[in-house]
């Protein structure tokens, strides 16, 4: 069971990936070579959606460190550990996971695929 101090941590990062998400809709019709030119569109679109992804990864954490299972390797799995504990359905841990795979590709800038999982990212949310 989480403690009070906790749920209120997990509340302040569920509203700041609501902000998160209200920003990143600015960007819902840019085009690829709009993101490729322009600088400041493109550091804003990774920047939100890494800091979507850091604040899902935050309330895994929390939730994980609050049960008696070990903290899984990979951020993939531990969004996937969601279902087994009954807090979301298998299909929505499935989608969400997905922002794990998109947190690798802007940490290891895989410029060449990166613009066709922002852009389904941003169509998506």
């Amino acid at each position: 069971m989480l403690e009070h101090q906790n749920k209120l941590s997990i509340l302040k990062r569920v509203n700041f990936i609501y902000l998160e998400i209200e920003d990143l809709e600015q960007y819902k019709n840019s085009t690829f070579e709009e993101y490729r030119k322009d600088r400041f569109i493109r550091r804003n679109v990774e920047r939100i959606i890494e800091n979507i992804a850091n604040a899902i990864i935050d309330i895994l954490k929390i939730i994980i460190a609050n049960s008696d299972v070990q903290v899984p390797d990979f951020y993939r799995e531990m969004i996937l550990k969601l279902s087994e504990f009954n807090i979301i359905d298998i299909a929505l841990a499935t989608s969400i996971a997905e922002v794990a795979r998109l947190h690798n590709i802007l940490a290891h800038q895989y410029l060449d695929i990166r613009w066709e999982y922002l852009k389904n990212f941003i169509d998506e949310k």
